[in-house]
């Protein structure tokens, strides 16, 4: 039975720590698209180019965090995002410019799909996971008791991320209607 047990938990483990891995990646992916969407609004060419280059730097990080995180299917949104952001981040002129950063904007999103998808994978497989033991039911509903703490604090960080997301965006406005 302590095999078991054992392996349930290394498996748990694994999977939480790989959770953790996408949830820095996610990160990467929202700020490559924050970027993304100021280069859209940019009403000047050079902060329109200036911003594609910070997409195109993020979304290179996430290129290089993707590997870790494990979500294979992300890999083509990134390198289309990637090809699109180049071309968005040196553009021939300021509509050729907008018109790539268009569409590397619907690559992020595609992008944070995929990692939506995956991420969710990952917490079912959570939540069924089976540890089973006859000798050490006290010592799995302590790690079950942690594993839900754990998944609280993970949706309570995920609110908070949303609100300083809003947050950040209102500023963003308000700085870009004072400048206006």
């Amino acid at each position: 039975m302590k095999p078991n047990f054992l392996l349930s938990f290394v498996f748990m483990t694994a999977t939480l720590f790989a959770s953790a891995k996408c949830d820095n990646t996610y990160s990467s992916a929202s700020y490559a698209l924050n970027h993304t969407k100021k280069s859209i609004s940019s009403k000047n060419f050079d902060h329109q180019k200036y911003y594609a280059y910070k997409a195109l730097e993020a979304l290179e990080k996430v290129k290089n965090q993707i590997a870790v995180c494990g979500c294979d299917n992300a890999m083509d949104p990134i390198l289309d995002g990637i090809e699109n952001l180049e071309k968005a981040a040196d553009p021939k002129d300021f509509e050729m410019g907008r018109y790539y950063t268009k569409k590397a904007f619907g690559d992020i999103q595609n992008l944070i799909s995929q990692l939506d998808i995956y991420t969710q994978g990952f917490e079912q497989t959570i939540h069924t996971v089976d540890v089973s033991t006859d000798e050490d039911s006290s010592v799995e509903e302590a790690l079950l008791s942690e594993l839900a703490a754990i998944e609280s604090q993970k949706i309570k960080l995920a609110e908070r991320q949303a609100q300083l997301l809003e947050r950040q965006k209102a500023i963003e406005e308000e700085i870009n209607r004072r400048g206006s």
